[in-house]
């Protein structure tokens, strides 16, 4: 029965269905409101084949990655130092495999020692062996669950030596695989000019789509895009001087018992880094190879993975007198004829203690020095004066101090091309009075200043900037990387030499310090490195730590003396005769760059 404009009513009083009449404007509201539901009925339909259509269309595709060959890193000779290798990894679906076969690829991972991944109930195992890739082929023919897909294995040719430099390949970690959006079965630049450069290194993804039918199987190939190789990088180091000077560090290390140090070789004139060794090292193959090791170099109590060049800190002791030195020249608060005389310590009557001193040493009785034998001796009591003053001699005081410590680049990153550059830490009133339980700043505290101690920290690149400055009168940017080339090996990129600052100081100054960093070499405290096979300007460091229980070493300088070709600083930890330590080795590092090494 149809009752075109009336409604069905149930009377509860009755217990009998009544017709009942609407008035006309609910039967107009009834009509737009039906209206309304229908066309949105209409556009959710739409909407939803839409949806579903999409939703088919992902699941009769398979979409494959593949990854591109990373650009290689060359030493300033076009010596490989970073190679690629084809491999295969394998990609397993977690939710399409069983129990028994998820046992099966625990298996293999173990016995095979190989580096792996989970992400998204999906395993991707890294650089599967042949043998065995020729194995899973056969029993997973279907390559859908389970599938090889080509990929690319890192191969570092110098192993030990090159590790911290050149930074080591892994998996993304989740932070990288947010922010970076990175498919997370890729590897990534994890530690050194792998990391800095990962995006130049990386190159584009291919991609691989197949068309599947209803039963999962593959019809045919529907895009293929060819992944594209990374950028290469070319950069100023030189692979065999790297390689051989870290055999001989290594010897040296280990036949006097020390453990941790680093050496940086620049090129004054142009700020190219020759040489960047932090000892211990690592081979970065471990890393591709095995996990097992891997966790050996990651648990090392000498940190290998920590670059102590570039970001270690520390207080340089007296490799920064020659600094001081110009910044008493410069102010005219000295001349460097006067003689000052040492006698083993300075004592300073303590003004709240009559007839107590505050005493402060020397290394040893100097008696009477200038300048130069100053810096040459190393003659803390002279650099007390002519940096805190005393009676009749002024000093610079803790702002000029840290005044021509930043002209010479210190409390500041250099800008090198490198990852974890530290910027070190100079001191004064203001920090004391914020960071220290002791909040007055003492004349003590500026004498410490000006010896290298204290709270000053500096990295040990700083130190060879700085010593660069002393021997050219200009800061440049230390840099490693001289040339960015693309898959055609055609150059992109080329780093020019970059002058910070210039003119620092004037040249009759300079020179005095110059001549007194050579005396440090020919009559002063490195009088074996008289006998290398160059003319060498330097100086020398013994900063006391851990409370002056323990020493560390430093010597920093130029050669040949008249015409600087090269500055190498050098340092090691932890010693227990100062700064005498490095000369040995020094001394061969040198000879080998200009004997050995320039000869080949």
């Amino acid at each position: 029965m149809n009752w075109p404009e009336e409604q069905l009513f149930f009377d509860h009083s009755s217990q009998t269905f009544k017709k009942f009449n609407f008035p006309q404007n609910i039967k107009l509201l009834f009509f737009s409101l039906y209206f309304l539901f229908l066309i949105l009925s209409l556009k959710i339909f739409f909407l939803d084949g839409e949806r579903w259509k999409t939703l088919a269309q992902a699941n009769n595709s398979l979409k494959i990655i593949t990854t591109p060959p990373r650009g290689l890193i060359l030493d300033r000779d076009n010596k490989v130092l970073t190679d690629n290798q084809t491999s295969l990894d394998l990609i397993v679906d977690l939710n399409s495999i069983t129990a028994e076969e998820k046992k099966f690829f625990e298996r293999i991972i173990e016995e095979n020692n190989l580096n792996f991944n989970i992400k998204a109930n999906q395993l991707i195992i890294k650089n599967i062996p042949q043998e065995l890739s020729s194995r899973l082929i056969i029993i997973y023919n279907d390559l859908l669950k389970v599938r090889l897909v080509d990929s690319y294995k890192r191969i570092y040719p110098y192993e030990k030596g090159f590790g911290n430099l050149l930074g080591y390949l892994g998996f993304p970690s989740q932070e990288e695989i947010e922010q970076k959006k990175i498919d997370p079965n890729i590897y990534l630049g994890k530690l050194g000019l792998e990391s800095y450069y990962e995006n130049y290194l990386r190159g584009k993804n291919g991609e691989i789509v197949f068309e599947k039918d209803t039963k999962l199987n593959i019809i045919r190939k529907i895009k293929n895009e060819e992944p594209r190789m990374g950028y290469s990088l070319k950069l100023t180091i030189d692979a065999e001087y790297q390689k051989k000077a870290y055999q001989i560090f290594d010897n040296y290390m280990k036949e006097n018992g020390y453990r941790k140090g680093g050496l940086i070789v620049l090129k004054p004139q142009t700020g190219e880094i020759i040489s960047l060794i932090s000892y211990p090292d690592f081979d970065n193959n471990i890393f591709i190879h095995s996990p097992y090791l891997t966790k050996e170099i990651l648990t090392d109590k000498n940190q290998p993975l920590f670059n102590r060049v570039v970001s270690g800190l520390y207080a340089p002791g007296s490799v920064i007198k020659p600094i001081i030195a110009l910044g008493a020249l410069e102010e005219k608060i000295i001349d460097p004829n006067k003689k000052i005389y040492s006698s083993g310590e300075l004592r300073i009557p303590n003004p709240y203690f009559p007839g107590q001193y505050s005493i402060f040493k020397d290394w040893k009785l100097h008696g009477w020095v200038d300048m130069k034998e100053a810096i040459a001796h190393s003659v803390n009591v002279y650099f007390y004066l002519i940096g805190g003053g005393y009676e009749n001699q002024k000093g610079l005081g803790v702002y000029k101090i840290k005044e021509y410590f930043k002209l010479f680049g210190l409390g500041q990153k250099t800008g090198i091309d490198f990852p974890g550059e530290k910027t070190g830490f100079l001191p004064d009133p203001e920090t004391k009075k914020k960071n220290n339980f002791d909040k007055i700043w003492r004349l003590g505290d500026t004498y410490n200043l000006s010896i290298g101690q204290g709270d000053l920290t500096v990295t040990p690149l700083q130190i060879a900037v700085f010593t660069s400055a002393l021997a050219t009168n200009k800061v440049v940017k230390p840099y490693l990387v001289s040339e960015i080339l693309d898959e055609n090996k055609k150059t992109i990129f080329h780093q020019k030499p970059e002058i910070i600052k210039e003119n620092l100081v004037k040249e009759e100054n300079l020179k005095i310090i110059q001549e007194g960093m050579r005396m440090t070499v020919t009559e002063g405290t490195a009088k074996v490195l008289n006998y290398a096979s160059i003319a060498i300007a330097g100086k020398s460091g013994t900063p006391e730590i851990y409370g002056k229980k323990k020493l560390n070493a430093f010597f920093t300088g130029y050669a040949p003396y008249e015409n600087p070709e090269i500055v190498m600083t050098l340092f090691i930890e932890e010693v227990p005769i100062g700064a005498v330590a490095t000369l040995p080795l020094y001394k061969n590092l040198i000879d080998l760059y200009f004997l050995e090494n320039k000869n080949n």
